[in-house]
């Protein structure tokens, strides 16, 4: 059973010192720049050492997941400070001041082909931090797709479309039409953390990704269809609380997921683990990696 941890790492303390320190001139953007690079080689082999299956490198130099694409759009910008849901963290609302279009895509983490996961918004979020002054339709086309494709083409094993609004929203109809003017060969998974996907897995059963990533902390087991055609990303380790997970209740909760028979089973957090601190963050993946094993050693 695959293991993987998508999207925002927490930062080192000394990575979040640094860019204190850049903010107030106290040090270089190099400096900086190599500090991000000692995180992301402790991250990988933090992975490696926890077994997970694709290796992410925590888009530690992304401030939040719409801010990297913003600025490598023309007709975007990132500015006003917003509150990410109901977390103590904020995101640059996105403006819009013409026809958005990636001019140049953010470049793909040096890791080995094919072994690592990316993170992305999805269509509709980045709408969403829009205020919707831009569709998410014309967003999938113009900015979100030609990055996956460079993605895909630098060897991207899987790419998550992080979706935290849609399952709070409870419609998936402007979802799927976004979702449909993405490459139809890349490797996409899409994540609904923080929220109840019960109301959106019917209709998500034919959206054109190949796995649903479903918060197991605010969705029940039995949400999920007998038989659901896609993989499911389950989020079983809670990415908003610092208490530690049982890597056996995990591995335990996981085939009871795998007896309802989806097209497959994944073991994943449930939304970014930024919002714990790193050394909680480290813990949390190595359960994770033993509840992997676990599995695969009774598979």
């Amino acid at each position: 059973m695959r293991a993987f941890a998508p999207g925002i790492y927490p930062r080192s303390e000394a990575l979040v010192q640094a860019t204190r320190d850049l903010d107030r001139g106290r040090t270089s953007a190099e400096a900086v720049a190599e500090q991000t690079r000692r995180d992301v080689d402790e991250l990988v082999s933090v992975q490696r050492d926890a077994g997970l299956s694709l290796l992410s490198d925590g888009l530690l130099g992304w401030q939040d997941i719409f801010r990297p694409l913003a600025e490598a759009a023309v007709g975007l910008d990132a500015r006003p400070l917003t509150r990410f849901l109901d977390t103590n963290t904020f995101y640059r609302a996105v403006l819009v001041d013409g026809r958005p279009r990636l001019s140049s895509p953010v470049p793909a983490p040096d890791l080995p082909a094919g072994e690592w996961v990316g993170t992305l918004p999805s269509p509709l979020a980045f709408a969403r931090a829009a205020n919707d002054a831009v569709s998410a339709r014309a967003l999938a086309a113009d900015v979100v797709a030609p990055q996956i494709q460079a993605w895909t083409e630098a060897g991207a094993g899987l790419i998550v479309l992080s979706e935290p609004f849609a399952a709070r929203e409870g419609e998936a109809g402007e979802l799927l039409s976004a979702l449909a003017e993405l490459p139809a060969a890349a490797p996409l998974a899409l994540q609904l953390p923080f929220g109840d996907a019960a109301a959106l897995l019917p209709a998500l059963a034919d959206a054109p990704v190949a796995a649903i990533g479903v918060d197991f902390y605010a969705t029940s087991l039995d949400a999920v269809p007998s038989g659901y055609p896609k993989e499911i990303l389950a989020g079983v380790l809670d990415a908003r609380s610092s208490a530690l997970e049982s890597s056996d209740e995990i591995a335990r909760f996981a085939e009871s997921l795998a007896a309802r028979a989806p097209a497959g089973v994944a073991l994943t957090p449930n939304g970014d683990l930024q919002f714990v601190p790193e050394s909680i963050a480290r813990e949390k993946l190595a359960r994770l990696g033993r509840a992997s094993t676990t599995l695969a050693e009774v598979a």
